[in-house]
């Protein structure tokens, strides 16, 4: 049942499953990513800042033996000398920490955009089970993953007796030697093997980064039905989006009714259109459109004007002009201010004739 809804997925998956999937936790990890930027780190360390750590502690140890008569063992003294000794061991080690903390921090953003999941450091009572940790340990994908840093750390061992063992052979001859050409000696060794050790991890990590990415990508694919969900779940279900426009528009005809009594003129065709104005001489700068429709509308707009007692006025080309430039509660554009006034006009002369 499950590799049958894997054929399904056959989509590559969308950017908001991919960030849905980052909140959880869920992104591609590469675990020989870590190693790779910690043998950097140790390769670093070993061509040359190792060598100068090493060299700054090696001074300060042969200036402790060579004037350990002069240092004065009470308790003012001993506090300095061991204060001192601690503050130029630190400052010898600070280099290496460094460097080994920015590789650290360069681990998280190798692999993208670092996050924070909540839900995978939640305490889970399952994770406690016995039973749970066993299958954990022994599982198939435990024992795969064994194998394979196994396998690893026999490759890395074998590459490392090979590189190191021409130059181990004359180990006897640093015999007498001073620490520090004995230091250096050792450090060229270690940084010789960890060269050749750090080229193999990096390109391993580079292949696995790019497996990993790979299957995490197949996993994360998504179903045709998927991807409609998720649509609809971003833009809204499309029925309800037509529902809500529905009743928009319901009330939004309903003020638009509201608003007729209240007009000074009603624009006909005589029987598709229909167009009310208002208009208040010395409160507004022109006339505008507080209703308009056509057919069933425009005659429901023609019955209330009736029963408001509202003018009607037949002007085909006009009322089309209003109705296909003017918005509603909006006023109308100047190119029919001369036609709208005349009729305004008609409609106010006609007021005070009956008044």
């Amino acid at each position: 049942m499950a590799e049958t809804d894997q054929d399904q997925k056959t989509e590559e998956p969308t950017q908001k499953r991919l960030e849905d999937a980052r909140k959880k936790g869920e992104v591609a990890n590469a675990p020989e990513m870590r190693h790779a930027t910690m043998f950097v780190g140790a390769l670093v360390v070993a061509g040359g800042l190792g060598a100068w750590c090493f060299a700054r502690l090696s001074t300060m140890m042969v200036r402790l033996w060579g004037s350990a008569e002069d240092f004065r063992m009470e308790p003012r003294g001993a506090q300095n000398l061991v204060g001192g000794v601690m503050a130029e061991t630190a400052l010898s080690l600070a280099p290496i920490a460094a460097v080994l903390f920015g590789c650290a921090i360069l681990t998280l953003f190798l692999q993208g955009r670092p996050t924070i999941s909540w839900s995978r450091v939640r305490l889970k009572w399952s994770k406690l089970s016995p039973m749970t940790g066993l299958k954990r340990m022994f599982g198939t994908r435990a024992l795969v993953e064994f194998g394979k840093t196994l396998a690893k750390f026999t490759v890395i061992v074998l590459v490392a007796v090979l590189v190191a063992w021409p130059r181990a052979v004359a180990f006897d001859q640093l015999i007498g030697q001073s620490p520090y050409d004995v230091g250096k000696t050792l450090a060229e060794m270690i940084y010789r093997v960890l060269k050749v050790v750090a080229m193999m991890v990096v390109g391993l990590a580079l292949f696995d980064f790019v497996y990993q990415r790979r299957a995490y990508l197949k996993r994360m694919r998504m179903s045709l039905q998927e991807i409609k969900d998720e649509i609809k779940q971003s833009d809204g279900d499309p029925k309800i989006k037509a529902r809500i426009r529905q009743i928009q528009m319901q009330r939004a005809r309903r003020r638009m009714m509201q608003a007729v009594p209240t007009a000074s003129v009603i624009v006909t065709n005589p029987t598709h259109y229909a167009v009310a104005l208002k208009y208040e001489h010395g409160e507004m700068a022109a006339p505008i459109v507080v209703a308009k429709g056509v057919d069933a509308v425009a005659l429901k707009i023609r019955e209330i004007a009736t029963g408001a007692k509202v003018p009607i006025v037949e002007s085909p080309p006009l009322a089309r002009a209003l109705y296909a430039a003017v918005e509603i509660d909006h006023p109308i554009p100047v190119e029919h201010y001369a036609a709208v006034a005349e009729i305004i006009g008609y409609v106010m002369r006609l007021a005070r004739r009956v008044a």
